[in-house]
This record gives structure tokens, sequence and C-alpha cells, in this order.
């Protein structure tokens, strides 16, 4: 559709919607205000073609295949002596996730600290890369910890891991421990028979649903259909809610509590497509068979992955309301490796899921914390 069929369309569309005004003013006084209305209608439309930005100025430093690695330079004096590396997760959304918004950062976080800082972006999956699999997503890792340690000069890095990212550096930590000086974990599913959770119910369904939604993707498993997933976890507020929510943040004016739900809206509904194989090694390996949890029961790399090879200084961190990622699932990580107690520091939030990866409080008080223990390991 060319920009004239464009403006067409929307002039076809604003006629409708003026004389439907037209009619329900008539017949229903409530409809005075129907600007509101079509501003309503119009921030809709809009989140139909959703789109995100970084929100800290950055470089690609490198890229190949999925992965896209992006350094954020600090205008601060880098006085930290160890680099950060964020792995944000794999689960059918952007990786701007790690620099939401201006007030929502987790590279400022680190910046204000002092900390060089790099970001995985993880690069919705084409039909090119449907193989890809979980061994493939750690040498991509170790690429990215690679390229971070020679463009440093520095032989360990800090490596933190959100949600799903966080296994994936628990992983990664356990194959390769002399590139890590501190991994942190956040909200990541360790042991997934630690606590109850709807997701790990969902990923019980027999190998051969899940294998059809791949198939159904030409070998990608759809981020619409992971998103949709999470959204049916909490139906009402995502289905109902969130639109009551929308109205009256335009009937009230409040423009700036307007500006957090569309930027929000905006990276939560455009979705990124995963391989197909990552997707369902990720299914197989994490949530059915709970395979973290058993030393050598699987192989990446021709390596058995066994989480007691980490020795490391370890952060957990989980949020008490979440209903993705209970925190017995994160925590249990402290019981499955080598690193001496009075090395591991848990921290629960007082937020879910997405509010302890980048809620304002978190990023605030939490992740402040995460700084403070990091400085002590460098």
């Amino acid at each position: 559709m060319n920009i004239m069929e464009s403006l067409i369309g929307y002039n076809i569309y604003k006629s409708n919607l003026e004389k439907g005004m037209d009619y329900l003013h008539q017949v229903n006084p409530l409809f005075k205000d129907y600007p509101l209305v079509k501003r309503y209608i119009d921030i809709l439309i809009a989140l139909q073609e959703p789109h995100v930005k970084w929100s800290t100025p950055n470089n690609i430093i490198y890229e190949h295949q999925t992965l896209r690695l992006r350094h954020f330079p600090n205008k601060r004096a880098t006085n930290a002596k160890r680099p950060v590396l964020i792995l944000p997760p794999q689960a059918g959304h952007s990786s701007v996730l790690a620099d939401y918004s201006p007030a929502q950062s987790l590279v400022r976080v680190f910046h204000r600290y002092g900390y060089d800082v790099y970001v995985t972006e993880w690069l919705s999956a084409t039909y090119e890369y449907r193989t890809l699999g979980m061994d493939d997503f750690i040498r991509l890792t170790d690429e990215a910890v690679d390229m971070v340690r020679e463009k440093t000069d520095v032989y360990k890095i800090h490596l933190v891991g959100q949600c799903q990212g966080g296994w994936q550096a628990s992983i990664y930590t356990s194959l390769f421990p002399d590139k890590i000086s501190t991994l942190v974990s956040a909200a990541a599913p360790i042991d997934v028979k630690a606590a109850p959770s709807q997701i790990i119910d969902n990923a019980q369904m027999p190998l051969p649903v899940f294998e059809f939604l791949v198939a159904t993707g030409n070998g990608l498993m759809q981020g619409k259909y992971i998103v949709n997933g999470f959204k049916n976890m909490q139906p009402e507020e995502h289905y109902v809610k969130k639109y009551g929510n929308l109205w009256n943040m335009i009937k009230t004016g409040d423009e700036e509590s307007l500006k957090r739900f569309i930027t929000f809206e905006n990276w939560y509904e455009l979705t990124h497509d995963l391989p197909g194989r990552f997707y369902l090694d990720a299914i197989k390996n994490i949530f059915k068979a709970n395979n973290l949890t058993q030393p050598g029961s699987f192989k990446l790399n021709g390596r058995a992955v066994d989480l007691r090879s980490i020795s490391c200084p370890v952060i957990l961190m989980a949020g008490k309301k979440d209903h993705i990622t209970p925190p017995p699932q994160q925590f249990a990580l402290k019981n499955l490796i080598s690193t001496p107690p009075d090395d591991i520091v848990e921290i629960l939030t007082e937020g879910g899921h997405i509010g302890t990866l980048m809620g304002t409080e978190s990023l605030r008080e939490d992740w402040t914390r995460v700084n403070e223990v990091l400085k002590l390991a460098n």
C-alpha cells in the first residue's frame, strides 16, 4: 500500500467514524465527547503496527545470524574493572527490554555505576535460521562474550541474564567458567518443579502439539503464539482491563500514563519469531525434563551441561508476584552450583515478572543492589 492509498484509507475511516459518532451523539448524549473516542480508536489503530527503539545511544559492533551485539558507551567515567554483558530473554519480544526507556533502562543503571555495557540483541528469526538450536545460541553467546573480552581487553566479564536469558547465561557459565567473573540471573526458570506455575503446566502438553505450532510457522515458532500464551495467563488484564484503562487515561487527560501505555504496548505487541529447533530444545530440556537439575543429562556442542561447574559469585533475583517464574524456580540455582554460600546473593523484589526485569522500583532499588554487589566482585 502506497502513501496515497493509506491517506485515502484513513480518510474513509475518518469519515465513517465521524458519521458514526454523529449518530451516536443523537441517540446517546454520552458521545458528545466523541473526539476522545476518535483518539482512542486512533491509538488502537496505530498500535496495530508496533515499533520499538533503544533509549540509550549505542553502536552495533558485531552481527552474526540472529545475534546483534550492541555496545552502549558510558558517558560517565568507566572506572569499573570489568564490563557487563546483558542477555535479554528470547520469549517472543524485542531485546529492547534491557534499555526500554530513559526512565526504565537496565543499561543506564549499570552506567551509573561506571560500567562499560554490552547487550545481545536477539533478532526475530527468519526461515534461513529455523534450524538453529540451543547449541547454536550458546555458540552465539560465546561469540558475543569473546567480542566483549577482545574489545575491553578483560579476561573475565560480568554476565547478566534476564528471564530466559538467565538460564542461557547459567548454561553458558557452566560451559565457559573461565570467562565469567560474576553471574547474575533474574526471573529465570532453573528448577521448574520447585514451584507450580501455569507456564510449566502448559508445557506438559504432548510434544507433538509444540511441533505442530512450529510446523505452522514453516520451521519457526511464531512470536505471536508465545505472546498470546502469556496473555492467556491473565486474560482479563490483557483483553478487558487495559482497554478500560486506556479510555480513562484519555478521558482524564493523563498524558504521562498514556505515553507509558503506548510505549509498553508497542514493545509487548511487536512479536519476534524463534528458530523452531531452539524453541523445541527449550521445551524438552527446560520445561519438560527439567534437565538443568540433572547434571550431564544433555549436551550442547558435544559438552555435557553441568551447573556444578559454576563456582563464581552469583546474584539471583526473583519477583514476589511473578506468576511466570515463581521465586523458588530461580532461587533453586543456589543448590545446583558449586559457588560457596557466602558468594551467593538472593534478591526478592516486590514486583512481578516484567516488573522485576524493568520496573522503575526494581531498577531503582533491586538492580542498584546488584551493582553494589558487583563492585565487591571487582
